[in-house]
């Protein structure tokens, strides 16, 4: 048997019912992008390292302390870089390094070690960097000191790997008695 009734919640046409179904849908799809680029964001900027903006004045300080200049090249977005901010150079930073970030892409606009223009993209290609995070450790004269780091690498050994290139690079500068740094708050 068939009953006739008015229902407030039942689709009253095809089209109506399709056109409710897609403005749900396309309402999804907006947040769903809408979060995932402010995800992008916040992973950009979660935890910041001073940009380079000056490589020639940045190595001129950290060569009197016979400290090499650490510059990590990253690109946004990336969670390897993200950890090893985290892990290992916020905390390289506050132990009186200068750790610089540099972003690999055409409009990151930095001087180099010459105090001339250029881009992220172009002083990666320059020092031949092709994979984020690398994290090269230099001179004054722009020239790398010690031991390139590629990749994040494993946890558990990535800062021993920091720790023997910060010791090449003092050696390389100068330093007597070049050490290790400090144990760094684990990942």
């Amino acid at each position: 048997m068939l009953h006739l009734y008015s229902n407030r919640f039942a689709p009253r046409s095809t089209a109506s019912s399709l056109r409710g179904r897609l403005r749900a849908l396309l309402f999804r799809a907006v947040a769903i992008i809408g979060l995932s680029l402010s995800m992008t964001g916040v992973s950009r900027g979660d935890t910041p390292l001073a940009p380079a903006r000056d490589l020639q004045a940045s190595v001129a300080g950290t060569a009197a302390r016979h400290q090499p200049l650490v510059v990590m090249f990253s690109l946004p977005g990336c969670t390897y870089c993200e950890r090893l901010r985290k892990s290992t150079y916020q905390w390289l930073a506050k132990d009186g390094y200068v750790v610089l970030q540099v972003e690999m892409e055409p409009d990151y606009r930095l001087l180099d070690f010459r105090g001339e223009a250029t881009t992220g993209k172009a002083l990666a290609q320059h020092y031949k960097v092709s994979l984020a995070p690398t994290v090269l450790f230099f001179g004054p004269e722009g020239q790398e000191v010690a031991d390139r780091l590629v990749g994040a690498g494993e946890p558990d050994f990535y800062q021993a790997f920091v720790d023997r290139a910060l010791k090449q690079g003092a050696q390389q500068l100068g330093a007597s008695g070049a050490g290790t740094t400090k144990p760094h708050a684990p990942l």
